[in-house]
């Protein structure tokens, strides 16, 4: 009995070190991918770590990689298996963080890839993430890799109201371009223009003046 006691602890003892190791791996596969180790994120995935693996806001390793503009480690993770249009908690792509972020190669690799530019549950696609920021390259990549320009979130919200509201007149010129609507309103009522008013972005309210 007692033999069996011991048994039993020595092989609990066992797998909680295993649990810990991989946990320990799995942690500095992170930091690896934030810090730009390639060669240590190879030899995690030779280990045997998961190339899915999330972090504790279900971020995957090669959301991380999109998210820190490391395009060398999200190439390494995807043929190991990652894949590429899993969302965090958020409901955010490693599409859309990497246009938040401003990685143009990244988004560029990804849509190579044939990531989803498409909405999320709440409206929001790569492309709006993008004009959020200001980042005029990557709102015409999306764009001409069939982003659709007036796609509006859960509460109406277009990429040009948010471009427009964040002072973006680059992103504003690239999304009239395209076509995008200046007359839509979203759920409040507010336009574009209006937004561009409200902020103190004139030049942009008076490219918008006459489209509204």
């Amino acid at each position: 009995m007692i033999v069996r006691i011991v048994s039993k602890a020595l092989l609990l003892l066992i797998l909680v070190s295993k649990i810990s190791l991989a946990g320990g791996f799995i942690d500095n596969l992170f930091i690896s991918i934030t810090l730009g180790d390639a060669g240590a994120v190879q030899d995690f995935l030779a280990r045997g770590v998961d190339a899915n693996v999330m972090d504790t806001n279900g971020n995957t390793a090669l959301i991380i990689a999109a998210r820190e503009g490391q395009n060398t480690i999200l190439r390494t993770l995807h043929k190991s298996g990652a894949k590429l249009n899993t969302k965090n908690q958020f409901g955010e792509s490693a599409l859309m963080l990497a246009a938040l972020n401003g990685h143009t190669q990244v988004v560029n690799t990804l849509l190579g890839l044939g990531a989803d530019t498409g909405a999320n549950h709440q409206g929001w696609t790569p492309m709006m993430y993008a004009a959020f920021s200001g980042h005029g390259e990557i709102v015409e990549n999306l764009l001409r890799a069939g982003s659709e320009v007036n796609a509006a979130t859960s509460n109406g919200t277009t990429a040009l109201m948010l471009a427009s509201k964040g002072g973006h007149i680059e992103v504003v010129k690239v999304l009239l371009k395209h076509h995008a609507n200046a007359s839509i309103k979203n759920e409040n009522g507010a336009t574009a223009w209006s937004w561009a008013m409200e902020s103190g972005n004139t030049d942009i309210a008076s490219l918008l003046q006459g489209k509204r």
